[in-house]
C-alpha cells in the first residue's frame, strides 16, 4: 500500500469505511491530443494515489484498454455536458476543454468545476471548492479531496520556461495535489501483441501541425526522407485523411502514407516504429509517451520550449539563426543537413541507452 493510499483511509465511523476509492474524480483536458496526454499524467497519479478516476477524451477513449488504472470515456454529447459537475464528486477541467463551452456564466462554471489550465487561467476561474465539496459529499470525503478542492489555477508551478509540461504536471501533482510519489508515468500498458520498436529502421515523419507557421517546408521534409532512405531507413509519413489529399501530390509513390482509423491504430504503429521526426504536435507527444525516440523540428532559436515531448529519449532541432522580425525566416535557417545531423545524434544516444 502506498503512503498516499494509507493516508487516504479514514477510521471507521458508524460502521462505514471511507477511502479515496470512494472519491470519484473526473478530468477533462483540452481538445488537442498533446494536452490530453499531459492531463494523463495527472490522471494516472491520482489513480495511483487511490482515487477513482475517469478521464474524458475523444482521443484517449480509443486507448481505454491501454490505460488500466482508470476509466477513459469519450466526451459526452453537447446536451449532456451540462450535467458533468453532478456526475462526479469533483471535476478538474482545462480551460480549453468542453466545459467552457457550456452555455453558462463563467463565474457560475468556476463554482462547479476546478479549472486547472495547461495555459494561463483567468483569475475568475480560480476558486476554492472546499465548502461546496463538504456540503455535497460530507466531511469525510471532503477531507480526502481537500487538496484537489483547492488546486484550481495553472498547471505550471515551476518558474522555469525550460521545464517541460510533463515535468510541470508532476510538480503540480506533488505541490498542489499532495501526491508525494508522483511520477511522469502516463499509465500505458501496451498489449503483448505489440513489440516496442519492432521495426527500428522505420522513421515516421510528421510534417504538419494545427498551426502552419510551425511547419517545416514540404520540400525539406521530402529531401530529408530521400536522404534517410539512402542510409537504409524506411521513412514513412503520418498524415490525417484531409492532409493525405494535399500531400499525395508531393509524395507520389515514393513514400508510404499508412492510414489509421483512430488514435489506437496510430499509437500501435508509432509504438513499433524506430523513430519519429516532426513538427511540434500531438503525434510527437504520443510517440514519446509510448517510449519512441522523437526529434522535434522547432522554429524558435532561444525559447524554453516547455511544450516539447517530455517523456523518454527526445531531442529538439532549432534554426541556426533566429530573425524574429522576418516572417518565416526560421525555415531558411533550418537546413535539411542540420536536421539530419540532429537525427544522427538522437540515434547514437538511443543506441547507447539500449
Amino acid at each position: 500500500m502506498t503512503v498516499e493510499t494509507h493516508k487516504g483511509i479514514l477510521q471507521e465511523r458508524e460502521g462505514t469505511r471511507i477511502s479515496r476509492s470512494d472519491c470519484h474524480i473526473a478530468l477533462v483536458p483540452s481538445l488537442g491530443l498533446g494536452d490530453s496526454l499531459i492531463y494523463l499524467v495527472v490522471a494516472n497519479n491520482l489513480a495511483r494515489a487511490g482515487y477513482r478516476v475517469t478521464m474524458l477524451s475523444n482521443h484517449l477513449a480509443h486507448l481505454a484498454d491501454w490505460l488500466p488504472n482508470f476509466a477513459v470515456l469519450p466526451f459526452p454529447k453537447p446536451e449532456e455536458t451540462q450535467s458533468l459537475a453532478g456526475d462526479y464528486d469533483l471535476v478538474l477541467s482545462d480551460c480549453g476543454g468542453i466545459v467552457v463551452g457550456i452555455d453558462q456564466d463563467p463565474l457560475q462554471l468556476a463554482k462547479q468545476y476546478v479549472f486547472v489550465g495547461t495555459l494561463r487561467v483567468d483569475s475568475a476561474y480560480i476558486q476554492d471548492h472546499s465548502a461546496r465539496v463538504e456540503q455535497r459529499c460530507g466531511p469525510e470525503k471532503a477531507a480526502l479531496m481537500s487538496a484537489l478542492s483547492r488546486c484550481a489555477g495553472p498547471m505550471r508551478v515551476v518558474d522555469d520556461p525550460c521545464v517541460t509540461m510533463v515535468e510541470q504536471a508532476v510538480a503540480f501533482c506533488r505541490s498542489k495535489l499532495a501526491i508525494e510519489q508522483a511520477s511522469c508515468d502516463p499509465g500505458f500498458s501496451i498489449p503483448v501483441d505489440f513489440v516496442a520498436r519492432r521495426y527500428p529502421q522505420r522513421v515516421m515523419l510528421h510534417p504538419t501541425s494545427y498551426n502552419r507557421k510551425k511547419n517545416w517546408p514540404v520540400q525539406k521534409y521530402l529531401r530529408l526522407a530521400h536522404r534517410l532512405k539512402q542510409q537504409g531507413y524506411d521513412p514513412q509519413f503520418v498524415l490525417s485523411p484531409k492532409e493525405r489529399a494535399e500531400w499525395s501530390q508531393h509524395l507520389g509513390e515514393a513514400f508510404l502514407i499508412p492510414q489509421f482509423a483512430n488514435v489506437r491504430e496510430l499509437a500501435a504503429y508509432l509504438y513499433e516504429s524506430g523513430y519519429i521526426i516532426g513538427n511540434d504536435s500531438g503525434v510527437g507527444h504520443l510517440a514519446a509517451a509510448l517510449g519512441v525516440p522523437v526529434l522535434t523540428v522547432y522554429r524558435k532559436r532561444r525559447d524554453g520550449f516547455c511544450w516539447r515531448p517530455g517523456w523518454g529519449q527526445n531531442s529538439v532541432v532549432r534554426p541556426r539563426i533566429s530573425l524574429g522580425a522576418v516572417k518565416n525566416a526560421w525555415m531558411y535557417f533550418l537546413s535539411v543537413g542540420r536536421v539530419e545531423r540532429a537525427f544522427e545524434r538522437l540515434v547514437a544516444k538511443s543506441e547507447v541507452r539500449v
